[in-house]
């Protein structure tokens, strides 16, 4: 998802070596402290409590469940709202700390159990009690999601644990209302990173049952369509509540007068998210007092920021996304795409088949001249990606991928047997966001069509919304050819190779790319199952070497998305992954 100061990640054996003693609470890059405990120290103006922020987001939110939801402006909302057991130290991409559970959990020997001891007295913003059945119920309720929803919406559940028998986790004891215990398959390095996602916090049962949220058609769902606003829908434990959503407008949060976790109380009264898919605009925005904060601003517009003394750049570090142009090479429907509801189909199979062909693809990558669209969309925050993850990952190595040589896709194309009037592709992007990898991707697609077109490719354009289709229609597969990246969730190869892109489900690769040899999937296994960190670095090279030689999709940029706000704006912590909550910021005017 998204962030402001990166910090390094987290080595995900650490969290094997914790669970090889009696308490992960210990290990490096975990903390005891609760997520919303310690606002940052200020040594400046008082703080003060009260107003509204008003948020720039390069998006709308596409749903109220945070479970059916993969987007990171949806996210991005969400974490002020939803809390899980654990979460991430603010300003960190990798620091475990407690959050409804009292502390991090105590481990079994063999890392197969997780027992997690909840907080007391904790309520949900409709009054319902927090307890291990509240827990149980929303961690078996993603378990045995309808089929109609894997994929297309209830991604990360089946992305790092799968569904029903596929399920990493086997079982969930309540055995009292403060206990709740994890029984895995098998060990999982990345357990406790996962659960720190909004995508896996706890909401009301209560209020998931009153607003049908298990419907196979969130379109009928108004817990998902977000309808009744405070205590209908988004309904967890944080120091905000969701008020309302207008979509294409604004979501509304305020602050919940009754949070448990008094340290970490809210000090504005409200925040409400804008959507611009227009980064100008957004700019604009900001600049006129329309908005306080842009989360994300095109990286051309550093310099214009950074002159204006009422505004500040926020810069969040190091990258921790990949923007990519992404492949599927099977023209039949996958499973979930028929499941989904309504079905979707598959778009251009001819497209699909042509990039079957490995020297097609490894000729699309030599087309693409990806320091040309750094210097026109990105502003020189980025660089071009040499691996599927950015370089500041674990384990990252260099990969030595093919670079922008027109000669040598020429030749690809001609070694590969397609003719001339066959090299027909359509390339998707999306025509309402902007994303910190995509700041431009109606221009970004342009570009890369001009590139294509040069080798001897004919391209024909199409788009989506990102909120009316885009992300369902590409996680089934319907796309043969389209833009989008990743912006971590941690700092960890697992979140980028495996989570967000090649996972399995059982032998079964994702159908969003359709790609995933035996080799692929064991060299995972190895490396995530692990319990030292020589051999989770050998099956993590593995997985990048298997990656380097088949070119399943092409790897384009590693950006730094900055963000901007109006210089009243106090408190902010931002991260590389962009999971920034709003319970420190205040305004100083």
């Amino acid at each position: 998802m998204l962030r402001h100061r990166f910090v390094a990640a987290l080595a995900s054996l650490t969290l094997v070596a914790a669970a090889c003693s009696p308490a992960a609470s210990s290990a490096p890059g975990t903390s005891t402290e609760p997520a919303t405990s310690q606002p940052p120290a200020s040594t400046g103006p008082t703080v003060k409590d009260g107003g509204t922020i008003v948020v720039g987001l390069p998006g709308d939110m596409v749903l109220a469940d945070p479970t059916l939801v993969s987007d990171s402006n949806s996210s991005y909302i969400m974490e002020n709202v939803i809390e899980g057991l654990v979460g991430l130290k603010p300003g960190t991409t990798s620091d475990i700390v407690p959050v409804l559970a009292t502390a991090l959990p105590v481990v079994s020997a063999d890392g197969l159990t997780y027992t997690f001891t909840l907080q007391s007295g904790v309520k949900f913003h409709d009054g319902t009690t927090l307890d291990s059945a509240a827990v149980k119920y929303n961690y078996d309720r993603q378990k045995n999601a309808p089929a109609a929803l894997q994929d297309s919406y209830n991604y990360y559940y089946g992305a790092v644990f799968g569904w029903g028998a596929n399920s990493n986790i086997t079982s969930i004891d309540t055995p009292d209302a403060s206990t709740v215990i994890f029984h895995l398959a098998h060990p999982q390095s990345n357990f406790l990173l996962a659960t720190t996602l909004p995508q896996f916090g706890i909401q009301s049962p209560t209020a998931l049952k009153a607003g049908d949220a298990d419907n196979a058609d969130p379109s009928k769902s108004p817990y998902a369509q977000g309808q009744g606003g405070t205590g209908k829908s988004m309904v967890g434990t944080g120091p905000f509540e969701f008020s309302e959503w207008v979509v294409g407008d604004h979501v509304k949060l305020v602050k919940n007068p009754s949070y448990w976790n008094a340290a970490g109380a809210a000090h504005l009264d409200a925040i409400v998210y804008k959507p611009y898919a227009d980064q100008t605009a957004e700019l604009n925005a900001l600049q006129a007092g329309d908005i306080d904060f842009a989360q994300t601003i095109a990286p051309n517009d550093v310099k214009t920021v950074a002159s204006d003394t009422s505004l500040q750049v926020i810069d969040r570090g190091a990258s921790c996304n990949e923007g990519l142009l992404q492949m599927n090479t099977n023209p039949d429907q996958s499973a979930s795409a028929k499941a989904a509801n309504p079905p979707i189909q598959v778009i251009d199979p001819a497209a699909h088949t042509l990039l079957k062909n490995e020297n097609i693809r490894k000729a699309i990558m030599y087309a693409l001249n990806r320091q040309s669209y750094i210097d026109a969309f990105y502003g020189g925050l980025a660089t071009p990606a040499d691996n599927w993850m950015p370089p500041s990952t674990e384990f990252y190595q260099a990969l030595n991928l093919p670079t922008y040589n027109l000669t040598m896709a020429k030749q690809l194309i001609q070694q590969s047997g397609v003719a001339a009037s066959d090299l027909k592709v359509t390339l998707y992007y999306p025509s309402d966001v902007a994303r910190p990898y995509m700041p431009d991707p109606k221009g970004l697609a342009q570009a890369i069509a001009t590139d294509l077109e040069a080798a001897g490719f004919t391209v024909t354009f199409g788009t989506d919304g990102w909120h009316a289709g885009y992300l369902t229609k590409e996680a089934v597969g319907a796309y043969p050819l389209w833009l989008l990246g990743w912006t971590c969730d941690w700092g960890g190869p697992d979140n980028f190779l495996d989570t967000a892109f090649f996972h399995f489900q059982g032998t079964s690769p994702n159908p969003e790319f359709n790609y995933g040899p035996p080799s692929l999937l064991a060299a995972f296994q190895k490396a995530e199952q692990a319990t030292d960190t020589a051999t989770a670095q050998a099956g993590w090279t593995d997985a990048q070497t298997i990656l380097a030689n088949d070119l399943p999709t092409v790897p384009l940029i590693n950006s730094k998305p900055p963000a901007a706000a109006k210089a009243y704006v106090m408190g902010f912590v931002g991260a590389g992954n962009l999971e920034e909550l709003f319970n420190t910021v205040w305004l100083n005017k």
